[in-house]
């Protein structure tokens, strides 16, 4: 019914996936997908964009019966994909997920203060920890044998230790569930593990969500794994800020809207009164828009796309896995591969992951993620973009292993 196969030219869009590579290089790293929209999107942008006024918005929820849909298109996602009740009063709408996240940084540490990261773990956490002057308490993750990481309490229990006897108070945690760049989806126990410490620690936990519609592990008893989301567990509301959005689920990350969810009241009224301060608290005319209709519309487009990238993952790791020095893992979720590529980097003679990465670019003509960009846990692995129409990625994969010998 829809077009995954369809090889579309993105360049000169402005894309960050596309733009910033030379001509003839396959971009299999940024985590944005090369499929078309859901077609309805593409028709309600249209039919608002002939409306020939694009001027100043209403807030959401100040007209009663005009400007609710968007909380409700929400409510209902959260409820028919995560069987969880959401009130329309505990959910805010934000600007992109990386602002959103920045945002929290500022309100709920200071400067000199750490904040808490789980490592390997997507680059933009250290980023708005750092630029907004905060330290890094950083606590690496162990894989097990499968390449799934282990959240280990005792682990980061020592890891706020050694940050304490160093002088650093650590007020605030950011969580990644799922998992990026590892793919590793969380179960309920680890979740609640983890909201425990952290309400011991007298932490506030941020748990970034936005891949948590792109689950394909199975549990103990041979079942599809569910998206477990932290809001979930309402006993440790008090402590928890959950951000999340359509963008990654839906390929929306140029519209720039996220959306949280707050059980607590008084962290909804900080969180609100920081949205207000920034002026981030209402989006624009065409991304509320974008939001409500995939979450009222996507269903079908969604679940072809997932039986599709399910594919794209099984085959992909097939064949990283016959290029000598590649140790790929089957992703619980997302759509990215976590590789293990030392053995590569040795036998290539490179420097480094970093330098694997720069050489097969130049040399290969495929563009893939160097694992160190997620911190020092990551170093010796590579990250790589699942998400695009299967010829392009069997190629982009292909090139790697005819360069690798």
């Amino acid at each position: 019914m829809y077009h995954f196969d369809e090889l579309i030219n993105r360049r000169n869009t402005n894309s960050l996936k596309w733009d910033v590579v030379e001509d003839g290089v396959i971009p299999l790293w940024v985590a944005d997908m090369d499929f078309p929209v859901l077609p309805e999107l593409q028709e309600a942008l249209v039919k608002r964009a002939e409306h020939p006024f694009y001027g100043y918005k209403t807030n959401l929820g100040l007209i009663p019966g005009k400007t609710e849909g968007f909380y409700e298109a929400i409510r209902s996602w959260y409820k028919t994909r995560y069987d969880l009740t959401v009130e329309t009063g505990h959910l805010l709408s934000g600007p992109g997920t990386v602002l959103s996240l920045g945002m929290i940084v500022r309100e709920f540490s200071r400067e000199g203060e750490g904040v808490l990261l789980l490592t390997p773990v997507y680059t933009p956490f250290f980023e708005v920890v750092k630029e907004n002057r905060r330290k890094v308490v950083d606590v690496p993750m162990e894989p097990d044998e499968h390449g799934r990481f282990v959240l280990d309490t005792a682990a980061i229990e020592a890891g706020l230790a050694k940050a304490e006897e160093a002088g650093i108070k650590t007020p605030l945690a950011l969580f990644c569930s799922p998992h990026n760049p590892g793919g590793r989806v969380w179960e309920r126990e680890e979740i609640a593990a983890f909201l425990d410490l952290a309400r011991r620690r007298n932490m506030i936990v941020a748990s970034d969500e936005i891949h948590g519609d792109f689950v394909y592990a199975k549990n103990a008893a041979g079942k599809p794994q569910s998206f477990v989301s932290a809001a979930s567990l309402e006993s440790y509301a008090e402590r928890l800020i959950v951000v999340s959005g359509a963008n990654k689920t839906f390929n929306l990350g140029g519209l720039h809207i996220s959306h949280f969810v707050i059980r607590d009241a008084g962290l909804r009224r900080i969180m609100k009164t920081a949205l207000h301060r920034e002026a981030s608290h209402q989006g624009d005319v065409f991304s509320e828009l974008a939001v409500e209709t995939v979450y009222r519309q996507g269903v079908p487009w969604l679940t072809e796309l997932h039986t599709y990238l399910g594919e794209n993952i099984r085959e992909a790791v097939q064949l990283l896995n016959t290029v000598p020095g590649i140790n790929a893992f089957v992703p619980d979720g997302t759509y990215l591969i976590w590789a293990d590529v030392r053995r590569l980097v040795e036998k290539t003679g490179s420097k480094n992951d970093a330098e694997l990465v720069r050489r097969l670019e130049k040399e290969a003509k495929v563009k893939i993620t160097a694992g160190s960009i997620y911190g020092d846990a990551g170093a010796g692995y590579v990250r790589i973009n699942t998400a695009s129409p299967r010829s392009q990625l069997v190629e982009g994969i292909r090139r790697i292993k005819a360069w690798a010998g």
